[in-house]
């Protein structure tokens, strides 16, 4: 691994109420921990477009970026990513960054409630995503749990991946940098 890997993280921007329709999935360019590159897409509110936009916006960069690091499956509410298919359409590594373990049955019965007609579709994309795995890192906040999908990387690549490009918080600065860019959005 290169002591100043090229990742590039994703986050969503923030939306508010109920009338909100789309949201915006930003990207950052990572050398390291620093910032070279964001690009910005928009994603529908509980949809199914985060994959082809994600992927999109990875192409935009493709030549550069050896990893693609998000924060969770999900952004814009319930629009999951498929990260299998991000793997296979951006030959990167993918991993998902989760801040806490995932209880899959409140997950399933949030999705049956809100999509009745359609949740399995969804359901089958975080069943998808693998296994969660557990990472203890120490950052400059301290020392931190955090959980990771990982898809195209050896587990133990990508647990000093983190530690590489982790150093503020328990987020890697990528996915930090897209949410905190995030904020300065608000979805209609």
């Amino acid at each position: 691994m290169k002591e100043y890997p090229i990742v590039m993280g994703f986050d969503d921007a923030r939306y508010e109420g109920f009338d909100s329709k789309t949201t915006h999935l930003i990207g950052v360019v990572c050398q390291g921990t620093r910032m070279v590159g964001v690009s910005i897409g928009k994603i529908d509110i509980d949809g199914t477009n985060s994959t082809d936009v994600l992927v999109s916006l990875v192409r935009l960069k493709e030549n550069h970026v050896q990893y693609v690091i998000t924060d969770t499956i999900t952004f814009g509410g319930f629009n999951i990513m498929d990260i299998q298919r991000v793997y296979q359409e951006t030959k990167k590594p993918v991993i998902a960054v989760v801040d806490r373990s995932v209880d899959l049955n409140s997950v399933k019965q949030a999705l049956v409630k809100k999509f009745p007609d359609s949740y399995r579709e969804k359901l089958k994309l975080i069943i998808s995503a693998g296994n969660l795995y557990q990472h203890e890192i120490t950052t400059a906040g301290g020392n931190s749990t955090i959980f990771f999908h990982a898809i195209g990387i050896d587990i133990d690549r990508v647990r000093a991946l983190l530690n590489k490009i982790s150093i503020d918080s328990k987020q890697p600065e990528c996915t930090r940098m897209a949410h905190l860019i995030g904020g300065g959005f608000v979805g209609k």
